[in-house]
C-alpha cells in the first residue's frame, strides 16, 4: 500500500491575526493547523493540494487584510504524528499548585491542581505565555461557588482550572469547531463535566449570562468591541475580568478602552512580548 502524503504549508502571519486567518481559511480542505511564533502551518492531503489552491489561500488572506508570506512547503509521509508529538510534550509548571500536562506525562507531575490537556495537533498545547499568566490570575481570583465564563476557550485549560479552583459553574465557548471538540474531550478527562459547559459560539453574537468572573484570552480586535458585553455580564456582581492575548505594545489602548467602558484597572502582568490585565466591574 502506497503511504499517504501530506503538504504542510508554512505561512508567516502575525500572531494577533491568527483568529482572522481561521475565518478566512474556513472554506479550504485543511486537515490540521499548528500555531508557532508568527507562523501558521496548515496541512492538506496531497491529493487536495495544488499551487492553484496555495495561491487561492494567499489571495484570501490578503483580501482579509492579513499580512502573509509563504515560508516553505513540506511533503510529509503518513505516520502516527499525534502519538510522536504527544510523547515530546513536557508538563508545564504554572505555579506551586498548578501544572498542565498531557495525560501520558501525568505521573511526572505532583502539583495539587493538575490539568490534563490532550491537545490535538491543530491547536497548540495551551502553554503559551498568555495561558500561563491567566492561570496565575485565576488562581488568585476564583472563589468557591463563583460563576465564570471562558471566552475563547481553545483547549479548555482555563475553564478546567476555574472548575478545579472551586467555581460552581463555568460557561466556556469558542467559535472554532475543532476547539470545541478538543475542549470537550479535555473537560471529560479532567472530570469537570458537571461544572464546565462548552459551546460553539462567536464572541460578537453570544449571549453572556451574569457571572462573577470572565477570562477572555482574545486578540485586541475581538476584545475591544466586546467590552460593553463583558461589562454587562459582570455589573451585578462587580466581578473580575481577566484579559490576555494582548501584545505588550497594546496595553495602554486596551486599558483606555476598558476604562472608557466602565471597568476599573487592577493590575497588569507581562511575560516576554505578551500581557495579561485584570479589571473589576
Amino acid at each position: 500500500m502506497v503511504p499517504k502524503k501530506f503538504i504542510n504549508l508554512h505561512l508567516s502571519i502575525p500572531e494577533e491575526q491568527f483568529d482572522l486567518a481561521y475565518y478566512a481559511l474556513e472554506k479550504y480542505p485543511l486537515i490540521g493547523v499548528e500555531e508557532c511564533l508568527d507562523e501558521l502551518i496548515i496541512s492538506f492531503n496531497q491529493l487536495d493540494y495544488s499551487h492553484e489552491l496555495r495561491d487561492s489561500v494567499i489571495a484570501e488572506l490578503t483580501h482579509s487584510t492579513i499580512p502573509v508570506n509563504v515560508i516553505k512547503e513540506d511533503v510529509i509521509e503518513d505516520k502516527n504524528w499525534n502519538s510522536e508529538w504527544e510523547q515530546s510534550l513536557a508538563p508545564v509548571i504554572v505555579s506551586e499548585r498548578v501544572a498542565i500536562t498531557p495525560e501520558c506525562k501525568l505521573k511526572d507531575v505532583t502539583q495539587e491542581l493538575t490539568i490534563i490537556i490532550n491537545p490535538k495537533m491543530s491547536f497548540g498545547t495551551g502553554y503559551h505565555p498568555t495561558t500561563r499568566m491567566v492561570c496565575r490570575l485565576l488562581e488568585q481570583n476564583v472563589t468557591p461557588n463563583s460563576t465564570w465564563i471562558d471566552a475563547g476557550m481553545g483547549t479548555g485549560v482555563l475553564a478546567i482550572l476555574a472548575a478545579k479552583l472551586g467555581a460552581q459553574s463555568v460557561f466556556a465557548f469558542d467559535n472554532d469547531e475543532w476547539s470545541v471538540d478538543n475542549a470537550q474531550e479535555n473537560i471529560e478527562v479532567n472530570k469537570v463535566v458537571e461544572v464546565v459547559k462548552s459551546s460553539k459560539a462567536d464572541v460578537f453574537t453570544v449571549e453572556l449570562p451574569e457571572s462573577d468572573g470572565i477570562c477572555a484570552n482574545l486578540y485586541r480586535n475581538l476584545l475591544i468591541p466586546n467590552f460593553p458585553k463583558l461589562l454587562s455580564s459582570l455589573t451585578k456582581s462587580h466581578g473580575c475580568l481577566i484579559v490576555s492575548g494582548i501584545l505588550k505594545y497594546d496595553i495602554d489602548e486596551i486599558i483606555e478602552a476598558a476604562e472608557t467602558t466602565g471597568f476599573i484597572h487592577q493590575e497588569t502582568i507581562i511575560e516576554n512580548e505578551w500581557a495579561a490585565i485584570r479589571f473589576s466591574a
